[in-house]
């Protein structure tokens, strides 16, 4: 194949200045791409060059180089399996060309790998981010055209693999709102620095997060990581990631065991890293929760266990998230109802209206958390994640108290003090 012709062509389309270039002391440009680098089967001949005079890239090194002011062309659809392994080709050229004796034959590589970095056939595009995604010296022009890519094809394996890109690179690609393919591309890059992995939970893109949890080289800062555990009340299938996280510290360990069902409590229990304190502390957790469960009488209403646990001021918001853990949902109705001073059958009204504005209130003036009013929101009244009303630096609720009241008087329940409460 007449590699040197394709070279030439690629070079002199990607621009309309005309190519010049000075005598270089280089191994032939022609006779690296004639190398069998990689398996090339390409059954066809394509009139490669119309141009007589570039019959081979002798201008690259010659002591007179030429001028061409004439773009020279290639065949058009026969030639995409000349350019994808031009591609590759140059693809491997590019660390022989670091010195700066030869800096102009870079400049002509580069501008070529531009050229194919446009080009419309997806298949040239394909091979060029395949090839240039390992390549430590790939020009940052050319991944970035391609990172940008919107072919999954030809983006995924830029965005997971090359370590050209910058952080900025990489958050503004975040923050531009890429498909979900993008993001999870970048989640699993094998180094991820934490204001990239901030940027990723901050796109809200349940299948990313889960991929950056699982990432092992990625760092998590630790509010980033408080946050996926609270969150991970909604997004169940976290947990079981978070409690396999290395390092996870033993606060969100004990965090992580308030709400995650058994098998994930006895993983977390026997955490090599947890410390004798923790360890206690995730096994008090888990027989509280099967104490909850052993304690409940099937014949015996909701209504009255509530009432019954009220009267012995034992109805806390541990018993609600432990009835929320074994999905005892009329139990926790009637909780609320208590705590809030306020008629099952708006409790009800308020569960269904799918409001989290009103579901956090109601959480509010139960004396509740707002970690336990995010699960009510999701547990109870059935509100997408993309929908929640989250927490206001982790913990605190996000609206002033007046608000909330005023939430709660649209459903008719005008402000007083919950019945029991002192």
């Amino acid at each position: 194949m007449n590699w040197k012709a394709v070279f030439a062509s690629v070079c002199h389309n990607a621009t309309d200045a005309p190519v010049k270039t000075d005598a270089l002391p280089l191994m032939p440009v022609a006779e690296f791409l004639d190398q069998p680098v990689i398996p090339v089967a390409v059954a066809f001949e394509p009139a490669l060059a119309t141009a007589d005079d570039v019959n081979d890239l002798d201008y690259l090194f010659a002591d007179d180089p030429p001028t061409y002011n004439q773009p020279i062309t290639v065949a058009d659809d026969t030639d995409e399996p000349a350019r994808a392994s031009l591609a590759v080709k140059l693809c491997h050229l590019l660390p022989h060309l670091s010195h700066e004796s030869r800096d102009q034959v870079r400049t002509l590589t580069i501008r070529a790998l531009e050229a194919l970095a446009r080009d419309q056939a997806l298949r040239v595009r394909e091979a060029l981010a395949g090839a240039i995604k390992d390549v430590a010296c790939a020009p940052s022009s050319v991944c970035l055209k391609l990172a940008h890519d919107v072919e999954c094809s030809v983006a995924e394996p830029i965005l997971r693999c090359c370590m050209t890109l910058s952080d900025s690179d990489l958050r503004a690609i975040i923050n531009a709102e890429p498909q979900p393919w993008a993001l999870a591309a970048i989640a699993r890059r094998q180094r991820v620095s934490a204001p990239v992995a901030a940027a990723i939970h901050h796109a809200a893109d349940n299948v990313a997060t889960g991929l950056l949890i699982d990432n092992t080289g990625a760092d998590i800062p630790e509010p980033i990581l408080e946050s996926m555990v609270e969150e991970s009340q909604i997004h169940t299938d976290w947990q079981d990631r978070l409690a396999h996280r290395p390092s996870l510290p033993p606060r969100l360990a004990l965090r992580l065991a308030a709400f995650v069902d058994q098998s994930v409590i006895e993983f977390l229990r026997g955490r090599q890293d947890i410390d004798s304190a923790t360890a206690r502390e995730i096994v008090k957790v888990a027989r509280r929760r099967l104490e909850w469960l052993e304690a409940s009488d099937p014949g015996e209403p909701p209504m009255n266990r509530a009432l019954r646990l009220h009267h012995l001021h034992r109805l806390e918001e541990a018993e609600i998230c432990d009835a929320l853990s074994w999905q005892q949902f009329d139990f926790v109705r009637c909780a609320l109802a208590l705590r809030a001073a306020a008629p099952l059958e708006l409790v009800n009204h308020i569960l269904k209206s799918h409001s989290p504005r009103a579901v956090t209130a109601l959480a509010w003036r139960a004396h509740l958390s707002m970690r336990a009013a995010l699960r009510l929101q999701a547990e109870m009244a059935g509100i997408a994640p993309r929908d929640l009303l989250n927490a206001r630096g982790g913990k605190d609720f996000p609206l002033p108290a007046q608000d909330m009241a005023w939430e709660l008087e649209l459903f008719g329940l005008p402000p007083g003090k919950p019945i029991g409460l002192t």
